[in-house]
């Protein structure tokens, strides 16, 4: 993600809300009740080559542990708002699909840069079929705030990828068969989400919306050992895969990294990779950065070292 040293969570609410669209105001001066969020650049612009997305599949994104749940978040990426993912703990409810979504709608990211841009869900339920068409009823209050075609493109698509990562997590899923999302609002189909998205067919994932870098782990607010590795992938680009991590004081990360270094890419240009390095740190908070070349894609956690 595109940020400075000091945190860009004030873009977050820059787009969310400095970034509306204009309002037309009545002769009373009454203003919308719900301004449109808008994206911060024309929804018909290209994935340019240079910021290839991510390569994310459903089936690889099951872990080890069943106490968390996999749940997307929208975040700002430059001119782009795109895709990044989270574990959060899960209650077990018996429905892993429906309390991701759930989650997506009602919770907070850890990572103050990301947000959602729906409202909370009253209900969510859902099921999925041996053949990997996943069916998710939401109700219709989640729908509520305004977004202009791109955030609403993004916002459905944030609800595909959650409920597919949900259902591989669980082990719901099938082999051999592509997992697709069917969504029904107050238990119907048809709906047009945000007033720009038909939900009528089966969605399937956009794989042009994840963001080219994700540090997994640590996670934003994450505590750890001095032995430290972080981990996570990226796009493979001609710019090389950098990372710093600096010391936080007062809130702020220092403009001084207390180590840098390179990352190599075992993947052809274009491709995902995973990546590992191993780091020693003395007590303190940090955070990490990782990025390509001059910083244009860009992802940070802040971390604390006991």
């Amino acid at each position: 993600m595109t940020r400075q040293h000091n945190r860009l969570s004030g873009r977050t609410r820059l787009l969310m809300a400095a970034a509306a669209a204009p309002l037309l105001l009545s002769s009373c001066g009454v203003v919308a009740e719900l301004p449109t969020t808008s994206m911060p650049s024309s929804f018909s612009a290209a994935t340019s080559p240079e910021s290839r997305p991510m390569a994310v599949s459903a089936p690889a994104e099951a872990t080890a542990s069943k106490v968390v749940m996999p749940v997307y978040w929208l975040g700002l990426n430059g001119s782009d708002v795109q895709l990044y993912r989270e574990f959060l703990p899960s209650q077990n409810t018996g429905d892993p699909i429906g309390e991701a979504v759930m989650a997506m709608t009602t919770d907070t990211p850890r990572d103050d840069d990301y947000f959602t841009p729906w409202a909370p869900a009253s209900k969510v339920s859902a099921s999925i079929s041996s053949k990997n068409i996943i069916t998710v009823d939401i109700t219709s209050d989640a729908f509520k705030p305004s977004l202009d075609a791109g955030m609403a493109h993004r916002a459905v698509q944030q609800l595909v990828y959650t409920a597919t990562a949900a259902a591989a997590n669980a082990g719901l899923t099938t082999a051999g068969y592509n997992t697709s999302v069917v969504v029904l609002v107050d238990g119907k189909a048809g709906y047009n989400a945000f007033g720009h998205e038909d939900l009528e067919p089966a969605l399937e994932r956009d794989k042009t919306l994840p963001a080219p870098i994700w540090i997994i782990s640590p996670q934003e607010k994450d505590g750890t050992e001095t032995s430290v590795t972080f981990m996570g992938t990226a796009v493979v680009r001609e710019d090389q895969l950098a990372w710093s991590v600096e010391r936080v004081l007062n809130g702020r990360p220092e403009t001084t990294p207390v180590q840098s270094g390179e990352i190599k890419l075992e993947a052809e240009a274009g491709e995902t990779a995973m990546f590992e390095v191993p780091i020693e740190l003395e007590p303190g908070d940090y955070n990490l950065r990782v990025f390509h070349g001059d910083g244009d894609n860009q992802d940070s956690k802040r971390f604390t070292v006991y």
